[in-house]
């Protein structure tokens, strides 16, 4: 449905139907619809509703509560219905024309229209209440105008639609006299309706047009539909107006490209305009930025010419000097050629030879000396040595008291090298014990990297019997069965029971464990291993293990442990069942069996468990 535009006197401005309030109008007892101020669409099977809404619509817009050629024009053309069937909602129930009403006892209806301007969103509303007595269909009406919006009440009370009298009070104490009107005749509110509330319609053309365009339906002839309601002349070519209207629907299509072509092309026009402007400012910085390049070069310039002025200054300051120094220097020469002249005639060179014969000499003693000393003190350090003889001491001490002859000295030389040779030796032995050392150093390192990385270390022959037992279980079951060490697949609750748990358990942590349907072929794969390199290694079996049957006690370390498969549980329960958590000696004491997380147990049991 399309908006009828009700023009307002202010150039540009219209009425635009905005929401339509109903209640007990045929079957709808309260419903508000909201319309879109273009363009509208009533769809939906018939008998849901539609001619139902517009019919409501006309008795205002007509101003007519007669109905009579118009109620329901919108679904058939052979429509007989009346007022009092929209009032009390006659329904039918049976094939034979049986009918019934919705509404048997005296109610009151209600019907407005708000209208919005659309320049300002200013609303006015126009509207119907009749109130129907269902013992003689007798219907009273009342037409009324007000400023404002739909009332938020919805022209109800708590319970029930407002009547007539109610309605008018309300529009008495909520509204001056200028703000609304009411009246019972048709024709008086038709003429304030058209001529005032609307904004001056046509009160002979708007009607015959509202009426003709309500009655059009998809089923209906295009030819007979524009005949009998649009054109009145008798010699209609209706090819030629469908061809009018496709050359229209064509231009208006074109009109619409060439204009959304002009916006594009203005929008482009304004990108480049705002793009030569961002080059022109570009430019522009360009320019300032050479031309701040260009003064700088001066500056550059100016500061060099200036330096080259004061080095010039300054070498012309330099060449006096030097002229002055070389004249120094010659006078200096002079002088010195008189001196050696006066000393070579008094024997000076002589004795300048002897000096520098006896300063070499000194020169040599004093390395001699060094040497000397050098080697005195290293004599000193074996004498720390245990394996040093008593007869090496004294040579040593002779040596350094500067007394010792040359048989001496040979002889401490031989000694010296036996003493070299026994500490080469040992060097040798410190060595091969350094290399075991950073073995081990290796080993440890190796053992913590994996338990930074969240592994256990385990002992070598574990993890090769673990991979042995693992290849050979794939060969014979042709399956990747996993073989774990139990403890990967225990975890400790608390870790103030980690050391009591890992020391009762003591090397029974190390078992290696499979799924008990495997643990047979485990057992027998067992017996291939190399008994002495593989002693410390077990094999659990988890199928006859699985099958134990204990109860846990209450407080016993079970507690703290979380097994990770399933059919470990029942060895658990047998292994630590009985095991009670202790928090102290006395406490141990007065159990059977018992365990304290300082590791306090009586002797003759396992460690860190106590069996009274």
């Amino acid at each position: 449905m399309e908006q009828t535009a009700i023009t307002d006197k202010r150039e540009g401005a219209f009425l635009a139907l905005s929401r339509i309030c109903l209640n007990n109008w045929h079957y709808i007892t309260k419903k508000t619809l909201s319309f879109h101020k273009e363009i509208n669409f009533f769809t939906g099977h018939s008998g849901s509703g539609k001619s139902t809404v517009i019919d409501a619509m006309q008795i205002l817009l007509y101003a007519n509560t007669d109905g009579r050629g118009f109620f329901n024009k919108a679904a058939a053309d052979d429509s007989d219905r009346n007022l009092i069937e929209y009032l009390r909602g006659m329904v039918n129930i049976g094939d034979n024309n049986e009918f019934s009403y919705l509404r048997n006892q005296n109610f009151s209806t209600t019907i407005v229209l708000e209208l919005k301007r659309s320049d300002t969103d200013e609303c006015r509303c126009v509207g119907i209440v009749f109130d129907v007595e269902t013992a003689s269909n007798s219907i009273s009406r009342r037409f009324f105008w007000h400023k404002g919006p739909l009332w938020e009440n919805a022209y109800r009370t708590e319970k029930r639609a407002m009547s007539i009298q109610e309605t008018e009070e309300y529009l008495q104490k909520n509204y001056n006299r200028e703000a609304y009107f009411t009246t019972s005749h048709n024709e008086r509110f038709r003429r304030l309706l058209y001529d005032s509330y609307l904004g001056g319609l046509d009160a002979g053309k708007f009607p015959l047009l509202f009426k003709r365009a309500i009655p059009f339906r998809m089923n209906i002839k295009l030819e007979d539909f524009v005949k009998e309601y649009i054109c009145t002349e008798e010699d209609i070519h209706i090819e030629d107006m469908q061809e009018s209207v496709m050359q229209y629907g064509r231009m208006r299509r074109k009109i619409e490209d060439t204009c959304r072509e002009i916006d594009e092309l203005k929008e482009i026009r304004q990108r480049f305009l705002a793009f030569d402007e961002k080059e022109q400012e570009l430019s522009k910085y360009h320019y300032f930025i050479k031309k701040l390049e260009i003064l700088e070069l001066r500056a550059r310039l100016k500061h060099i010419a200036d330096k080259i002025n004061a080095s010039g200054q300054d070498l012309e300051r330099q060449k006096q000097a030097m002229k002055e120094t070389e004249a120094q220097i010659t006078g200096l020469e002079a002088q010195s050629d008189e001196l050696l002249r006066r000393i070579s005639s008094t024997g000076y060179d002589e004795l300048k030879n002897q000096l520098a014969g006896l300063n070499e000499l000194l020169e040599r003693l004093g390395k001699s000396e060094a040497r000397w000393q050098q080697t005195s003190k290293a004599l000193t350090l074996w004498t720390e040595e245990d394996t040093a003889s008593n007869q090496t001491l004294w040579d040593i001490e002779e040596f350094e008291s500067r007394t010792i002859d040359l048989n001496t000295v040979i002889r401490l030389k031989d000694s010296i090298q036996s003493m070299r040779d026994d500490a080469e030796k040992q060097r040798q032995e410190t060595s091969a014990f350094l290399r075991d050392i950073k073995r081990q150093e290796k080993q440890a390192k190796e053992e913590l990297e994996k338990l930074r990385t969240g592994n256990k270390a385990y002992p070598k022959y574990v993890e090769n019997a673990r991979s042995f037992l693992q290849r050979r279980l794939y060969e014979e079951t042709g399956k990747s069965v996993d073989v774990h060490v139990l403890a990967d697949l225990l975890e400790i609750r608390d870790d103030q029971w980690r050391n009591a748990l890992e020391g009762y358990l003591g090397n029974n942590k190390l078992c290696l464990i499979v799924h008990p349907r495997y643990a047979g072929k485990a057992l027998e794969i067992y017996g291939e291993l190399d008994k002495k390199e593989y002693h410390g290694a077990a094999v659990l079996d988890t199928e006859k293990a699985s099958s134990y049957e204990a109860s846990p006690e209450a407080g016993s370390i079970c507690e703290e442990i979380r097994v990770r498969e399933s059919y470990l549980q029942p060895y658990i329960h047998f292994l630590l069942g009985k095991l009670i958590k202790c928090s102290s000696v006395e406490e141990l004491r007065s159990c059977r069996m018992g365990v304290t997380p300082g590791l306090y147990a009586l002797p003759l049991l396992p460690p860190a468990a106590h069996e009274s």
